[in-house]
This record gives C-alpha cells, structure tokens and sequence, in this order.
C-alpha cells in the first residue's frame, strides 16, 4: 500500500490510529507539523478535532478530503494524482471518501429513548414481554427496567429447592452448587421436596451423592441419587414417569431410606401403584452405574381406573385414549385383534395385509407371532415397525419387542434382519433390502428382559420396490428407474461423484 495510508488499510474502532506519512504537509492545531517515513499514534478523535479547527468545518462528518475513515487513509488534497483510484473532491463537505451516516465514527446509543438498542437489556417505556423474575432466575417477584437500561432485579426474590435444576435464588448457583443445598444434596432422604398428585418437574441428578440403589440397578454401586414424595389424597392409581437421555432408574418405596420397602422399579418408565388416601410414597431417581447421572423430567399422576384415558391397567387388555369400536381396541378397553390365535409357528403364519391396521398382542410369557408378506417386484425392501395402541407405551419403555425378517426363498428361513429397539423407545424399526421376488417371514415376539412380558402391539409392515418413484424408508433414493450413473443406482443407493 501506498505511506499516505492508515495501516492495514482499515479503520479501527480503537481509540488511536497510527498513521505512517511521507512529505505530506500537515497542520494540528495550526501548528506545521512534517513527518517522513515516521510512525505516529495519535489520538483518533484528536486527528478529527483538529482537521475539523483547521479546515473550518464543525465535526468529522463534514471534512470531505480530511480524515478518511471509510478508505483508511489521509488525504492530502483533491488530487487524483495523489491516489489514481480517486475521484476528485466536489468540494467541501462532499461524501465522495465519506459515506453520509458518519461512517467509522461511534456513536453512543442513548439510554432511555424508548428505542432497545444493542448492549441495552430494557427501556422503560417498552413492556417486559418475555422477561421475567422467574426467567431470570428467581421464584417470584417484579422485574423491572433500570435508569441505565438493565434488568432490576431488586424486587426479585426465591428460595433454593435444591431440586429442579434452577437458580430459584438468583445468585448465580444452581441446586448443588449452592451452599444452601449442602446437607440436602448429601442425604437425599433428609428433606425430599414434595410435589403435589399431578405434577411436572425436572431437574438433575449432577452433583448428587450416591447413597440409595435400586433393586433395578445392575451396578453397585449405582449413580448419583434423588428423591421426591408425594401424599396421595384418594384411593386411586399412582402414575409416575420418567423421561432422561441419561441411564436412569425409576424406583417408588414407602419409606426413603429402606430399599426393602420398595414396590415398583424399572428404567425410564412408567409406573403404576396402588394408593390409598393418606399413604406417602417415595420417587427414587437413580443411575443406572456410577457415572450415569443428569437432567430428566419427572411426571407424577394420580387417576382412577378408566377406559379411555390412554392409561392401560392391568384389568385392561389395551387403552388407546378413546371409547370408539373398530380402532383395535374398543368400548371395553378390550383388543380387536387382526392375528388369528394360533400364529406362534412358521407353518401358520398369518398372511399379513395393508390394506387395514393391524393389530395383535404378545398375550403369554413367550408367545411369538408369525406372519408371512409377499415381495411382487424386485429389487424390493420390506419394513417392520411395532407401535403401541396410543397408551404411549413405546415411549415409556412398557412395550419392548423384537422383530426378524426371514428370507424363506433360495436361502430358506435365512434371518436376514434382526432389530430390537431401532424404533421409538424400545419398540422395533426391522429394515430390510435388496430383495428378490417371493414370500418372506415376519416374527415379533418380547424381548427378553421386557417388563412387562406381555403387551398388545400395532404392527405396521410396508413392501417397497425400488425403482417405482416412491421413496421408501428402506431406501436411500428413488429416481424411478433402474439405470446407474444418475445419481440413483439400480439398488437405489446414492451415487455419488468423485
């Protein structure tokens, strides 16, 4: 770059600029000033103050062909010798090297002109829509907007719960952290934050002792402990879910510190209990191993027994939300199977159909159900998925099965596919592709260590055949055509280029 320039030929939003001079006549302050092939850092708003005394104008904006701050450089007149990428000047107060809007000069935004600008949290004549005490941190209280445009927290106040993986204090330390939680955080059983019959809370186990268990453990010992109590007010069911990405084990017990005492445990799941007015029950959350710990939501639900509310009991065969007939579970809360009874073997497979939902149960510990399907066009695929009845049954882990997919043709009863929790929750999602044309065998049964063992299922099977348009789970593509080199191979694969 030429000497007559801003180094780095950019302007800087420091205080300073060091400007490096050839023979430039200069004036500050009305003082010559001669600098050859010297660096010198002066004061940015110096330079501007004094070009705009020497030079008659009132502010930066006005100098024309002084101080240019949109090239990086310093002018030294209106010569287009001087730099050939010039124009010449249109005289004083021309925008030619200075864009209208002052640009490279910073204002400060102001305070309190109704306007929020950058770097301001508020402005008192705008309403606080989404911000609040509680959104801040704390439990309660009225937030407000502050003289220098930031939150007022002043009139905010909380406790910390020690449990919800919140700042409920606003200090800045969360749950464990706080020294406030100290005792609580070291003995869960000490003082287990009560949560009323139908709750919603969340938390996390970070930070936790490990001084519990759980029968469901497969560890000892296991992670980091914590627990709830709830006091039912009517005879009724006690509904309690879990939901965590973190290995997780759900527990109720009657008393908090005796293992012996519990009832029910089982990993990120429902479960079910029966309550009586004025019994206490005690929700143990707690890792699976000792490093498993973490953030997880916590539902708790007292009810009555009801067909139709999504809530499957042990009295009822299925529940899928509604009284309706003809939807695979009726009035009764009773199933409408699709399988015949006696589809536990190969040879009376059921001939599986599309053209309706399907609808079967693992009815018995053991049971297996078979099912035959046609592939019409090769190459073909063929996809399994097993689905509760609407009773959310995948999701907490109440339905766990297996699904293989058998090749019956030139390679009989090859197992081609075997899938156990590819689908929601630990249900299943069986892929297969590549098929020829002919009959194969689907089998679904319960895993082995599904609880519970029995259950009723929504089973949905697809055939697909690559080259018909139709992009199929199985498949990566579907251009409608076997032809290779177009993207879309004739086994429907990506292609791609090199």
């Amino acid at each position: 770059m030429s000497d007559n320039g801003l180094q780095g030929g950019r302007t800087t939003k420091t205080a300073s600029a060091r400007l490096r001079l050839g023979r430039l006549p200069l004036t500050l302050g009305g003082f010559p000033l001669s600098l050859r092939g010297v660096g010198v850092a002066l004061p940015l708003a110096y330079l501007a103050a004094s070009f705009a005394c020497s030079s008659g104008h009132e502010r930066p904006s006005d100098l024309g062909n002084g101080l240019d701050l949109n090239h990086g450089r310093l002018d030294a007149g209106n010569d287009p010798a001087d730099n050939p990428d010039e124009s010449p000047d249109a005289g004083p107060g021309s925008t030619d090297d200075l864009p209208t809007g002052d640009a490279g000069v910073v204002e400060p935004n102001p305070c309190g002109d109704g306007v929020l600008d950058p770097g301001e949290d508020c402005e008192a004549a705008l309403p606080l829509t989404d911000t609040t005490c509680l959104s801040r941190g704390f439990d309660t209280g009225s937030l407000s907007c502050g003289a220098d445009c930031r939150f007022d927290t002043s009139s905010c106040s909380g406790v910390e719960t020690c449990f919800d993986g919140r700042d409920n204090d606003g200090d800045g330390l969360m749950d464990c952290a706080d020294s406030e939680c100290a005792s609580s955080c070291a003995d869960p059983c000490q003082a287990p934050p009560l949560v009323p019959e139908n709750a919603t809370v969340t938390g996390s186990t970070r930070g936790r002792t490990a001084t519990l268990g759980a029968s469901c453990s497969e560890a000892e010992p296991s992670g980091p402990d914590v627990v709830y109590q709830v006091q039912v007010t009517q005879d009724s069911k006690l509904d309690v879910r879990l939901s965590s990405t973190q290995a997780l084990n759900l527990s109720v017990r009657t008393s908090c510190g005796d293992l012996g005492s519990e009832l029910v445990c089982s990993s990120q799941t429902r479960l079910t209990v029966d309550a009586l007015a004025g019994e206490t029950f005690f929700i143990v959350l707690d890792g699976e191993y000792a490093t498993d710990a973490g953030e997880y939501v916590l539902e708790v639900h007292t009810h009555q027994v009801v067909c139709g509310d999504a809530l499957r009991e042990e009295t009822e065969a299925c529940d899928d939300g509604n009284t309706d007939d003809g939807d695979g579970c009726d009035s009764a809360c009773d199933l409408e199977p699709s399988e015949s009874e006696t589809n536990d073997a190969r040879f009376q497979s059921d001939s599986y159909s599309a053209a309706q939902p399907w609808f079967a149960e693992i009815g018995s510990e053991g049971d297996v159900d078979y099912y035959r399907v046609s592939v019409p066009t090769a190459p073909g695929s063929i996809v399994v998925r097993t689905l509760d009845l609407g009773d959310n049954a995948c999701a907490y882990n109440l339905m766990d099965t297996v699904v293989d997919i058998f090749d019956i043709n030139a390679r009989a009863n090859t197992l081609l596919v075997n899938d156990d929790d590819s689908g929601v929750g630990k249900c299943s999602l069986a892929v297969a592709t590549g098929l020829s044309t002919g009959n194969y065998f689907v089998r679904v049964k319960a895993a082995d260590t599904a609880s519970p063992p029995t259950f009723p299922y929504h089973l949905d099977i697809s055939v697909g055949a690559c080259g018909d348009g139709n992009l199929t789970v199985a498949e990566e593509c579907d251009d409608g055509n076997f032809i290779d080199g177009d993207g879309c191979d004739a086994s429907c694969h990506e292609e791609f280029g090199g």
